[in-house]
């Protein structure tokens, strides 16, 4: 019998500051028994960096062919495409930075070996438009905490200012940023 995905969940209270983004938002996600947990917060952390009310999860994990999450407007068209550790497969990723010229194309890591890694299989993919890619780390102190304090069900209290996130999970007070890689 195969394993079947956890439901997890965060009811998100975001202030983004620097980009004058206020929102409250539920945000369910599957986690696959074999998609590791730095993976699903890295997802989640997503929204918070990133945020866009279409914003969407993707299925990336589970779906060779589809994106971690991704937003498009009103007319369908891409606008934001956010890849949540090394992609499974980089052909989809070279492909999206070729057909989506005007959207937001970024990779999120967690992990510096993960970044050299995934920089050095772009480069051998000879992906075109390979300088509109944002790529961006978590620092390893914000991840570790988020690790510890981490659960399938959870609420987010996040205020983004100056570059700096200021998250209360659960009760717990963290502050992290993201750093470009």
């Amino acid at each position: 019998m195969p394993k079947r995905a956890f439901r997890c969940q965060v009811r998100l209270s975001l202030s983004d500051i620097d980009r004058n983004v206020y929102a409250e938002r539920v945000i369910s996600l599957a986690q696959e028994p074999d998609e590791p947990d730095e993976h699903i917060l890295l997802r989640f952390l997503a929204f918070v960096f990133f945020y866009d009310e279409r914003l969407r999860d993707a299925g990336g994990w589970t779906r060779a062919a589809e994106h971690d999450l991704v937003a498009d407007d009103l007319v369908g068209d891409v606008t934001v495409i956010v890849e949540c550790g090394m992609p499974q497969r980089m052909k989809r990723l070279v492909k999206a930075l070729g057909r989506h010229k005007d959207a937001r194309i970024i990779a999120l890591f967690a992990d510096d070996e993960e970044i050299k890694d995934f920089r050095k299989e772009l480069a051998s993919a000879r992906a075109r438009n390979a300088d509109r890619l944002e790529v961006y780390k978590v620092s390893d102190a914000f991840m570790r905490l988020l690790e510890s304090v981490g659960s399938r069900s959870m609420e987010w209290s996040a205020t983004i200012n100056d570059g700096i996130v200021y998250l209360d999970s659960d009760g717990t007070n963290m502050e992290g940023v993201l750093l470009p890689a």
